[in-house]
């Protein structure tokens, strides 16, 4: 949780690293189609690091327009990964979810992605533009899904375990 002062130099350099892991994860990625960390990401950083995931979060989106530009795509993302911080905020509160239940939301996620994301396309097109962007999308949110699906399934438990050793040290 954010205290009330000022972030500790250790906390914030922890909070430097997991933002840069987030972002090396999602453009070393980025050649294969909607397969991706950040939602495993960012699951487990709510989990384990409660409210600063926001701080993580909008970094990493602030470092996406700076490294691929700032498009009509980037103002989704203002709102989209924040999603999953409220998901987990809203469903799991203080519990941890099982391995599948992290994966089925992280999958879920994956499959409304583009439907999010054509949100702005409303605002510049028109509502037939955003739903003509978001359906062509959609065999690519089917992917997303799946590989979110995927890996959160295999890499939730040990990922899991890791970070929360990290914050074990942390304090």
């Amino acid at each position: 949780m954010i205290p009330d002062r000022p972030l500790s130099t250790k906390k914030l350099v922890t909070d430097a690293f997991l933002c840069a892991l987030l972002f090396i994860s999602q453009v070393s990625l980025s050649w294969l189609p909607n397969v991706e960390l950040v939602s495993l990401f960012l699951i487990l950083y709510t989990l384990v690091f409660g409210r600063h995931v926001w701080m993580i979060l909008y970094v990493f989106v602030l470092l996406e327009g700076f490294f691929w530009g700032i498009g009509i795509w980037w103002f989704s993302y203002l709102y989209v990964w924040a999603v999953i911080p409220a998901a987990i905020f809203l469903l799991y509160k203080k519990n941890c979810p099982s391995p599948f239940s992290a994966a089925l939301l992280s999958g879920t996620f994956g499959m409304l992605f583009g439907l999010l994301s054509s949100l702005p396309t409303i605002l510049t097109g028109g509502l037939a533009a955003a739903f003509v962007w978001w359906t062509a999308g959609i065999p690519f949110d089917i992917l997303h899904g799946m590989g979110n699906f995927t890996v959160t399934l295999i890499l939730f438990k040990p990922l899991y375990q890791l970070l929360t050793r990290l914050r074990q040290h942390q304090s």
